[in-house]
């Protein structure tokens, strides 16, 4: 029996790709600077869903901006992944949950990354430090010094109630 051109170069395709597989490929390091989003935890707290909870003194070495702190003091700081870009120092962006009034609520930042911030009409990146409604619970705003900063509660909020803290924030400073 005569094997064809066509069936032997088939074969030979074949063995190669099995011993391709039978071959371990090496295993890939994990990039020490990754920082993905886990499963919210048991704790309960929206934070934890949202990026990789650590001390803060360790999340700013994760960032690569200086994050802006209008709370006097955190009960939770995590490092987020980036808006929209690859997870780098120079994109991913940092988390502060907090009481405000009796209430949680969560500050988060990012660098702006030179994309406009839109929503309903108005364009948070064009308007600097002015709140605008993203959702039905949550406003977005931007610094003259590019950076993007949302607010929303951890668990209900009026609006209006997150118009309010979202002003006193920025009343602190909107750099």
């Amino acid at each position: 029996m005569v094997i064809s051109p066509l069936r032997r170069i088939a074969a030979l395709l074949a063995t190669l790709a099995l011993a391709a597989c039978a071959h371990d490929a090496p295993a890939q390091q994990p990039d020490p600077n990754a920082v993905s989003t886990p499963d919210a935890s048991a704790s309960g707290m929206l934070l934890d869903g949202r990026g990789i909870a650590m001390p803060f003194e360790k999340a700013v070495h994760l960032i690569s901006f200086k994050p802006f702190l209008p709370i006097e003091h955190a009960d939770a700081v995590a490092v987020i992944p980036p808006l929209g870009s690859d997870d780098s120092l120079a994109n991913r962006g940092i988390a502060f949950e907090f009481g405000a009034n009796g209430a949680k609520m969560i500050l988060s930042e990012w660098p702006a990354q030179n994309f406009r911030i839109a929503f309903a009409g108005h364009d948070a990146s064009a308007d600097p430090c002015k709140p605008v409604a993203y959702s039905h619970n949550g406003v977005v705003w931007t610094t003259p010094q590019g950076l993007v900063l949302t607010l929303q509660p951890d668990g209900g909020a009026k609006a209006a109630r997150i118009v309010r803290e979202a002003n006193a924030l920025i009343a602190h400073g909107c750099r």
